[in-house]
């Protein structure tokens, strides 16, 4: 009976983990609300752009989706792992080129807030 119900466990905390990839893939699909070109290399734009959200948000995620770009996103308050804006972070030719995923109505202040690390 513990096995099983260690096991139901850790499958549910697999599937919340993988959520958070899942659910900035939709963003990723929508028409994006902002984007720019920061003069810091994209570890160091990824830390300011989590220094800006943090107040305004609280927790703030930062992972790699894949081995050249960074992301930072805002997850829902609700009980979905759904996040609300997202920014994606790659190395270009004069720093760190990004693009911001959001509802517009949410994401004005994280948009404003982004562009201070330019």
């Amino acid at each position: 009976m513990r096995k099983s119900i260690t096991t139901w466990l850790a499958a549910i905390g697999a599937c919340a983990l993988s959520a958070c990839v899942a659910t900035d893939d939709a963003l990723l699909k929508t028409v994006p609300i902002g984007s720019g070109t920061s003069q810091f290399k994209p570890y160091d734009f990824v830390r300011c752009v989590k220094e800006k959200w943090t107040p305004i948000a609280g927790r703030v995620r930062e992972y790699s989706p894949s081995s050249d770009t960074q992301a930072v996103s805002i997850p829902s308050g609700g009980l979905t792992s759904n996040s609300v804006v997202l920014v994606i972070a790659q190395a270009s030719a004069n720093g760190t080129g990004y693009t911001i995923y959001g509802d517009v109505a949410i994401a004005g202040r994280y948009v404003a807030a982004t562009h201070t690390c330019d």
